[in-house]
């Protein structure tokens, strides 16, 4: 019982990120609406990468690796934002 239980509350986490997630990328995508070059294909490719933020939780990543192997820039530190977590470091995005 008690790993079943475990394996409930590690889905209902998942899928309590990834509801941040969409809420965080369709929240981007609308503010980006308005702005010159606004690419209206966008959403459907951020919501893949929340799908993929799942599927590298589901084998074995953290969260904030998850996120920071699916995302970039701007979106990446709302992302993060959205999870609890602090914006990326120079050293996590390479620059050191």
């Amino acid at each position: 019982m008690n790993a079943q239980s475990d394996a409930i509350k590690r889905i209902q986490a998942q899928e309590a990120i990834g509801l941040k997630l969409v809420h965080a990328v369709t929240e981007y995508d609308r503010k980006q609406e308005s702005k010159r070059g606004y690419n209206p294909h966008a959403l459907p490719i951020y919501l893949s990468a929340v799908q993929s933020v799942i599927d590298a939780m589901d084998a074995g990543k953290t969260v904030r690796q998850a996120i920071l192997a699916n995302f970039s820039d701007r979106l990446l530190d709302a992302c993060l934002k959205a999870v609890g977590e602090a914006k990326a470091t120079d050293a996590e995005l390479g620059r050191i």
